[in-house]
């Protein structure tokens, strides 16, 4: 789960928690890196959606009501109610907190792997398992022939780049029973894929199939919520964000309910997305990795060195000599006014 750094304020940065001991600033900073010194801690990660929910370890993904706990103000996690969890738990803290300022407050979720590849590339998977018996052909084969035939006229017709050039029955197809169906793909991919999900479920869906109906519901939903981030929504981004995101949810863990106990099952990128989807102001275009994702492919493949090597300088080395190679240094210009 890739989680970034931004600079907008909380409301814990200007206030405590009634539970929290009040510290000077400079205190509470040489106490925590006291503290990280000791337990000589190096490396640690916001691991998924733990850091927003209360102690409860019975929270789930799938919880998606107004009244669900981890929506509740007296759930929420302060900084040092998290470092003190990640210490009773035995995980590891990483050394940035120790930075003066540095809270839970400045991470944000990045909707390219929470949204593109989580809960669409598994709504887009589950979907096309499910609904591809109704597609026309003698085997399964044939009838994601035909699935893909739609697929490239809506690309066609829409004037999609980002295409899924060789699709067949592995794009999507489980890798195990116990696993359920997931969309392969780049985010690119799985993004423009977003609106042919609501028109094929339109399309064959039985409208007299409640499994069906709550198909075509949750691919409309998910599509709101992707057309809530163009500059036309601005105006009801927020209330556009939440509510879509929540009817989703609560369609997508219907359809697991009533399945097989693997289809349309809930992760914790789930979670993550009704998070970042419930948060008012919050804009997610302004800190997606989109541009970091697309410049660290193209430099891992210009980088890659024959034979065996363990040796990161060298690599390192390598990645920068290279790139000083195939890009041209920029021409620094002295302007007088």
């Amino acid at each position: 789960m890739h989680l970034m750094l931004c600079a907008p304020c909380s409301p814990e940065a200007t206030s405590r928690s009634p539970e929290t001991t009040c510290l000077s600033p400079e205190a509470a900073c040489l106490s925590l890196a006291e503290l990280l010194l000791k337990l000589r801690c190096k490396t640690t990660l916001l691991s998924k959606h733990r850091y927003t929910v209360a102690y409860d370890r019975g929270i789930q993904a799938h919880q998606a009501d107004d009244a669900a706990p981890w929506r509740q103000t007296n759930s929420r996690l302060t900084t040092q109610q998290f470092l003190k969890r990640q210490l009773e738990t035995g995980r590891r803290i990483s050394p940035i907190f120790a930075v003066f300022g540095v809270g839970i407050h400045l991470f944000r979720i990045d909707w390219l792997h929470c949204a593109d590849q989580g809960v669409a590339a598994d709504l887009a998977g589950n979907v096309f398992e499910t609904l591809l018996h109704k597609l026309p052909g003698a085997n399964q084969e044939q009838r994601c022939h035909s699935l893909n035939a739609k697929l490239q006229a809506y690309y066609d017709r829409i004037g999609v780049e980002d295409r899924i050039r060789s699709f067949d029955l592995k794009t999507f197809k489980r890798p195990k029973k116990s696993v359920s169906a997931k969309l392969k793909g780049s985010a690119a991919e799985v993004r423009c894929i977003v609106g042919f999900l609501k028109e094929i479920a339109d399309e064959v869906g039985d409208p007299s199939d409640p499994r069906h109906t709550a198909i075509q519901n949750a691919c409309k939903h998910l599509s709101h919520c992707y057309q809530a981030l163009a500059k036309s929504s601005a105006a009801c981004r927020d209330e556009a964000l939440y509510s879509s995101s929540q009817a989703f949810a609560l369609q997508y863990h219907a359809l697991h309910l009533t399945g097989d106990g693997v289809s349309f099952r809930c992760k914790p990128k789930f979670h993550m997305f009704l998070e970042l989807c419930s948060q008012p102001g919050v804009l997610p275009f302004a800190f997606w990795c989109y541009r970091d994702e697309d410049f660290g492919g193209p430099i891992a493949r210009q980088s890659k060195m024959v034979g065996p090597w363990k040796n990161l300088t060298a690599y390192s080395r390598h990645a920068f000599d290279m790139f000083f190679m195939k890009n041209k240094v920029p021409r620094l210009v002295e302007v007088t006014c």
